[in-house]
This record gives C-alpha cells, sequence and structure tokens, in this order.
C-alpha cells in the first residue's frame, strides 16, 4: 500500500511538472544570431547575458522623481502588471530596468509582475500575448482589479513615474 502511495505521488508530481511552463527559455534571434528570452521570464533571466549588463547600467543610473514616486506608492492598491518586452530591443533594454528601480523604490510587490519576452514578430513561442495585440516593445500594462487601466508603451510620453502616476490616478 506505501508504495502505491508512493508511485502515485511520484507520478503527480512528475505530471506536474511535465505541464510547469519553462521560465527565462532562450531561442536563436534570426537577425542577430545571438540568444533572445522568450516566452514567460523573470527577474533573474533578465539580469543574464546581453540584456543583463544593459539591466546593470540603466538600473543603476535611474533616479525616479521622488515626489512623483512617493504619489505612485499610495495608488499601487489592487494593481498588477504586465511587462511585454523584448530581450533584443534597445527601448526593453533602456525603460526595462528604469521601471524596476522605480518599482523597487516605491516598493511593489514584484511578484504582481508578469514578464513575457517576445521575439522580432512579437510573439511568444505558446501565445500567452496574442490577445494583448502588441506592436512596440515595451508596452508595461497596468491592470487594477483585473481590469487594464492603461499602458506605457515603448516609451514614457513625459517619464515612467509622471505617466505611471497619469494611469493609475484614473
Amino acid at each position: 500500500m506505501k508504495a502505491i502511495k508512493l508511485l502515485s505521488v511520484i507520478f503527480f508530481l512528475i505530471s506536474i511538472n511535465s505541464y510547469a511552463q519553462e521560465v527565462n527559455k532562450k531561442i536563436m534571434d534570426q537577425k542577430t544570431q545571438k540568444e533572445i528570452l522568450i516566452g514567460l521570464c523573470n527577474r533573474d533571466g533578465l539580469k543574464a547575458g546581453d540584456f543583463g549588463q544593459h539591466y546593470q547600467v540603466e538600473y543603476g543610473s535611474y533616479k525616479p522623481e521622488v515626489l512623483i514616486a512617493d504619489k505612485i506608492k499610495s495608488k499601487l492598491n489592487k494593481i498588477t502588471i504586465t511587462i511585454i518586452m523584448g530581450s533584443w530591443c534597445g527601448d526593453s533594454k533602456e525603460q526595462v530596468p528604469r521601471f524596476l528601480k522605480l518599482m523597487d523604490k516605491v516598493e511593489y510587490d514584484s511578484s504582481k509582475i508578469t514578464f513575457y519576452c517576445v521575439d522580432r514578430d512579437k510573439k511568444t513561442e505558446k501565445g500567452e500575448t496574442d490577445k494583448l495585440t502588441i506592436t512596440l516593445v515595451p508596452t508595461f500594462i497596468i491592470y487594477r482589479d483585473g481590469v487594464e487601466i492603461g499602458r506605457i508603451i515603448e516609451t514614457p510620453k513625459v517619464s515612467l513615474e509622471a505617466d505611471l502616476l497619469e494611469i493609475l490616478s484614473k
């Protein structure tokens, strides 16, 4: 009986693992013949490789505007964020680390940020972003209670802080 229970647990764990989505997967970029991230990613993946070099520079040098950041901090209740980016994209290399610096400054729970890396056609292998109508990257999608309330697309209009505060003030 113990053997059957043990085998059941092992089978269950194997089946869960086979459905788990691979994080920080890399594929070969056809244009540059360099590895790029694809699909679901996390900060660890963004800190590695070519993107990681840019991440360190941009994150380290960015100084969020304190007065605006303080206003943002009080408006983050019930907010989740999805970031669609290209690890090959210059704007993503610049804006994503800066956005994360801002989120760290306002002490935002990073588990509420989901990252998807796309290829040059703005697609993932499993189609996770197909319904999001992504035309430019990075795209920061801001949700309140699961409903989209705004986007910062490619580069901010004013600044990441000002644009985010405008979205959160809706």
